[in-house]
């Protein structure tokens, strides 16, 4: 079977991507927040048996990918897809699939990550930009969903607060801290904040208030990236609350529309120009 290289480029823009196999396509269908329901898994188990050879995977971004569809078959699927209550896409110069961990699910979560998600895929997923853009939202500094190797990243941190009048230096805290940030020497508690991620365990197991949470919100990174030549973001100085980062999006995208260049991901321009002058323009624009 001969189908031409723009058929093809028109189908990718779909989210239906040729296979090496002559004739085939995997059809990529969009979670919200990486999540779907029991019932549309049963409709997507429904069409991978009839339509492909009776499995479905999953991508790295949440979605889930059909393959072995043959070309004829292709408008009946996306029918199917669109009886079942789902899309297909993902592809482009566009905000990719949004990404979260499980959030409060989680015994670590900081903020509902999967509310979050949910809110910013609604608002921003498929708006077109000059290059795929990727957002993940992780609700602690475990960092399970790799925030900052996104071109926008989310880390829920718990900024806490020491008081040496308060603290029995029990040693309660030094069990839960992972980064060994606090350790008890001579029987008194040591907090070395240079090492702490802000995970704020020990305010959550201290019983004197010795240690309290001071404030809680959302770190932000910008311009990370995988794939050839992979990249950490820049966080932004500021620490963001969660019902502020739906705005700071919208104003990140602004401000990356302005400073970029059609083809240019956010990763391009903070190494073209410096993760400050793109704070700089950001917070010029936030405090229009």
């Amino acid at each position: 079977m001969v189908i031409n290289q723009k058929e093809i480029t028109a189908l990718k823009a779909q989210g239906i991507l040729a296979q090496q196999q002559d004739g085939y396509f995997s059809i990529r269908i969009m979670s919200r927040a990486g999540n779907f329901t029991s019932k549309e898994i049963q409709a997507l188990a429904v069409i991978a048996e009839k339509y492909g050879r009776s499995y479905l995977g999953e991508t790295t971004r949440l979605a889930i990918e059909i393959p072995w569809i043959k070309y004829d078959d292709i408008e009946a699927v996306k029918t199917a897809i669109k009886a079942a209550g789902l899309s297909h896409g993902g592809t482009g110069k566009k905000v990719r699939p949004l990404v979260a961990c499980k959030g409060t699910v989680c015994l670590h979560g900081l903020y509902d990550t999967q509310e979050l998600c949910g809110i910013c895929h609604d608002r921003f997923f498929g708006q077109d930009l000059h290059a795929k853009t990727k957002f993940t939202f992780v609700g602690c500094p475990n960092n399970c969903a790799k925030a900052n190797t996104n071109d926008i990243g989310f880390v829920g941190q718990s900024y806490v607060q020491y008081d040496g009048d308060s603290c029995n230096n029990c040693g309660k805290c030094t069990t839960v801290c992972r980064a060994k940030a606090l350790t008890l020497v001579d029987k008194k508690l040591v907090w070395n904040e240079k090492l702490c991620v802000n995970c704020g365990k020990c305010a959550q197991v201290c019983p004197t208030e010795g240690m309290t949470e001071e404030v809680r919100g959302i770190a932000v990174y910008l311009g990370g990236r995988m794939g050839r030549g992979y990249r950490f973001g820049d966080r932004l100085t500021d620490l963001y609350a969660v019902e502020a980062i739906p705005g700071l999006i919208e104003k990140i995208l602004e401000t990356y529309m302005d400073l970029g260049a059609d083809g240019e991901r956010i990763s391009a321009v903070l190494d073209r120009i410096g993760i400050n002058a793109f704070e700089g323009a950001l917070k010029e624009r936030l405090e229009a």
